[in-house]
């Protein structure tokens, strides 16, 4: 059980210069979280759910239930490692990139798994489908699909390496496609439990039917750093490209860093964030490019601590958030600060 209060400075996410009037509320939700959890020594499954009702003190037309269903699981034997999750989810929630009240339902699926050949080598498969549908007037839906084959070489005890291909698709308004294809490079390393990077690094071939063929980059990486049992690090970077929901359709490309530090105050846990995205469209805009055309940042600052016997976790939170854009209309800025507990 959870109940969180959250202060935002900029509700609507304006910029002062447009239609839309810099508003600032107080959100308080309480929320219902559960989960249950089965397997052995070779096998996990998995269900997670959660509902949330965010009660928006001056803007109550904003209030909606918000809820999620994820099933997850995995299994382990001498050669095969595989994991699997999929989900369904309905959200709301004023979008940053537009400056209005969105409601959207998505539904998601994933599957991981590796084959261990005799010696160092192996195969790894991967598969993401992601589909979002947009549930307020003036927005479309999207999907995207990608499936991954790479072959993995154990060139050290510490360091694996190999190349693969992926294949994607990118749907948009009136089933718009961009297909990405093209070939990767997988590198992981790991150093005891100090050291742990995953990440791949690849070349598209995109054929779209704004831009027609051209060449992105893509890359995902992931790197924890754990310097004790008292602090330590992670950095995320992911680039790829997603089709945009706003009217008129088109494709752009996202790029996102995120870097989070954190460390035990005695029994309290300190996290402090910076991320940033970079948003720019991969065609000749047919809609406002503004909101395709952005950069986004980040700062984060979050202290938790266990009460009530180390039964429930209360947070205390503050954020800064700077969006800029070619248009003014969509460059905003605001802080948001809350305090919440779960038990």
């Amino acid at each position: 059980v959870g109940l969180a209060s959250l202060y935002d400075s900029n509700l609507t996410n304006a910029s002062g210069n447009g239609p839309v009037e810099i508003e600032s509320d107080w959100i308080i939700t309480p929320s219902l979280h559960a989960s249950y959890l089965l397997g052995g020594s070779h096998f996990q499954l998995g269900v997670r759910t959660q509902v949330a009702e965010p009660l928006y003190q001056e803007r109550d037309d904003f209030n909606a239930t918000n809820y999620s269903v994820n099933a997850f699981g995995g299994y382990r034997s001498e050669k095969v490692v595989a994991s699997f999750t999929t989900g369904l989810a309905s959200d709301s929630g004023v979008n940053r990139l537009t400056s209005d009240f969105i409601e959207q339902f998505s539904l998601k699926s994933g599957f991981l798994a590796s084959y261990r050949f005799a010696g160092k080598t192996s195969l790894l498969a991967s598969w993401d489908q992601r589909d979002t549908e947009s549930r307020t007037g003036g927005y479309g839906d999207t999907s995207s699909l990608t499936a991954g084959l790479s072959g993995v070489w154990q060139a050290t005890g510490r360091l694996s390496i190999g190349p693969g291909y992926r294949y994607g698709v990118r749907t948009g308004n009136d089933d718009q496609d961009l297909m990405v294809v093209g070939p990767t490079l997988r590198l992981d390393y790991e150093l005891s439990t100090k050291v742990k990077l995953r990440s791949s690094f690849g070349l598209d071939r995109s054929d779209s039917p704004f831009s027609g063929t051209s060449t992105q980059s893509n890359w995902s990486v992931a790197l924890d750093y754990r310097a004790s049992a008292r602090w330590g690090f992670r950095f995320i970077s992911i680039q790829d490209t997603q089709a945009t929901f706003s009217q008129g359709g088109g494709f752009d490309q996202s790029t996102s860093y995120r870097l989070t530090y954190w460390r035990m105050i005695r029994r309290a846990r300190l996290e402090l964030g910076l991320s940033s995205e970079d948003r720019s469209p991969l065609d000749i805009p047919l809609n406002a490019i503004g909101l395709r055309d952005t950069q986004y940042t980040t700062l984060s600052a979050a202290l938790t601590l266990p009460v009530f016997k180390r039964q429930a976790d209360l947070t205390f939170n503050v954020n800064w958030r700077d969006q800029s854009s070619s248009d003014h209309q969509y460059t905003w800025d605001g802080w948001q600060s809350g305090v919440g507990i779960k038990w």
